[in-house]
């Protein structure tokens, strides 16, 4: 697995084999290529590759999706995809309130809306299989289990799940 889900991927599942877990994220648009990494070295092997891949991480490297799809890479990548560069919505609430200033203007810049970002067509534009915008957590479970045999059967699974920030 590679990716955070702001520490509850910790509470989910044994992490505790070095193995089944590569890295965090942090915001520095390396997410996808650390996980392709992990899934090549586990091609193969009948190991799956899960990513949990915030939006804003895959906005900076959307052209990873295309070597995925040249590369026939198999991999996992669940989208946590709350529609902003929140650490740095964390970061402007921080300091707006340390100033005392209005947090009218917090977000400004910083969120992925108007338009939000479809990363399932985007997925899809490469020929690879992309399922959401996923709004239901009801709907989370069967779309999971629909991308994990598509990867099983050796392609690559995108499943766009939106989420609150957090």
């Amino acid at each position: 697995m590679h990716g955070s889900l702001s520490g509850w991927e910790r509470r989910l599942w044994d992490m505790t084999d070095g193995a089944r877990c590569v890295a965090g994220g942090g915001g520095t648009g390396t997410g996808m290529g650390v996980a392709m990494g992990a899934a090549l070295a586990f091609k193969g092997t009948g190991k799956v590759c899960v990513s949990i891949q915030n939006d804003g991480d895959l906005l900076y490297t959307p052209g990873s999706l295309w070597t995925a799809a040249h590369h026939n890479i198999p991999m996992l990548v669940i989208m946590f995809n709350n529609r902003s560069y929140y650490q740095d919505v964390g970061h402007q609430l921080t300091i707006t309130k340390m100033r005392q200033r209005s947090l009218e203007n917090v977000g400004v810049g910083v969120t992925l809306d108007r338009p939000a970002t479809d990363f399932a067509a985007l997925a899809k534009s490469f020929g690879l299989y992309g399922e959401g915008p996923i709004l239901s957590p009801e709907d989370i479970r069967p779309a999971l289990e629909r991308g994990l045999k598509v990867v099983k059967d050796g392609g690559f699974a995108l499943i766009d799940t939106v989420t609150q920030p957090r």
